[in-house]
């Protein structure tokens, strides 16, 4: 029997995503055991009832603290983003910027405006983007220094971190993957110029432990705030980088993310992949618009 993995742990978790999910089947996640010990390691692989090829596999690793006793580094990041970030935060708070949309690109927004402004809100978390213009218009046009704000906290309740600390820090995971890829075409200048756009890998390191990242304040039982810093560090070959920085309501660096994206642009003519290009996009939301109204 494997010992049970507990929220004090350090975590590490890359996933590849290998196939498409079906949204109407359940995923079957089977987990093996590659190492027990003070660096234990997981292997998970992911597959639908539908179709045995595995859709999903990762590798996490969970680090237990130092002992006490034993002399080790305590030296993380600390940012004053209500600083660094003036021109754009100001005294907003962060549940006062504009809600993020379901999809950031140009043509969502589009499609929002057209009905009422419709985000299909985010299950499981309230997330709100800051607007950056003014903020990466003085950087280079490359796009390369360019920000992206993104504050998240929770929906509805949750378990204590006592109680359930896995589950806090799967909400700190689901945030860091929300919109990752369309940082990169914005960005870019990419804009709607993309035939297909999806992850090949996504990698997240938490930095602090079960308490830093704890999503409710313990003084006020009131969700608290986190904030996702994220840039691109280019695209070539189909393929783009996002990366990431989460910070802590108090400025703490909380975790680190890197994701491999393809990012596909279009020919002259071309609609791009079914499911995966605008026209596709725009063609579900507005089924789905539809299905809604009639409810």
């Amino acid at each position: 029997m494997a010992p049970p993995i507990n929220g004090n742990e350090y975590k590490n978790v890359t996933g590849w995503f290998l196939l498409p999910g079906k949204a109407n089947e359940r995923f079957v996640y089977n987990v093996r055991i590659i190492r027990n010990g003070g660096y234990s390691t997981r292997g998970v692989d992911v597959v639908q009832e539908s179709d045995p090829g595995v859709c999903f596999t990762c590798i996490c690793s969970f680090k237990k603290p130092e002992k006490k006793s034993t002399p080790s580094m305590d030296v993380r990041q600390q940012l004053d983003l209500r600083s660094e970030f003036s021109v754009v935060l100001e005294n907003m708070q962060p549940h006062e910027h504009e809600e993020m949309p379901g999809v950031d690109a140009p043509w969502y927004w589009e499609f929002s405006k057209r009905n009422g402004g419709y985000t299909d809100p985010f299950p499981g978390l309230h997330l709100h983007k800051a607007d950056m213009d003014s903020y990466n218009a003085s950087k280079a046009p490359t796009g390369l220094d360019h920000r992206n704000l993104k504050y998240y906290s929770i929906r509805g309740g949750m378990p204590s971190v006592d109680d359930d600390p896995n589950m806090h820090l799967c909400a700190h995971l689901y945030a860091s993957d929300r919109n990752s890829l369309f940082v990169i075409s914005n960005h870019l200048g990419i804009g709607n110029d993309y035939s297909q756009m999806g992850s090949l890998s996504h990698t997240v390191i938490l930095h602090g432990t079960a308490e830093e990242l704890d999503m409710i304040d313990r003084e006020t039982g009131k969700a608290r705030w986190f904030c996702q810093e994220a840039w691109t560090g280019g695209a070539r070959q189909g393929r783009g980088t996002h990366q990431s920085r989460m910070w802590g309501d108090d400025g703490l660096h909380i975790a680190t993310s890197l994701q491999d994206g393809m990012v596909r642009l279009r020919t002259e003519g071309q609609e791009g992949k079914p499911g995966f290009s605008p026209e596709a996009m725009i063609r579900q939301l507005e089924s789905r618009t539809k299905v809604k109204e009639k409810l």
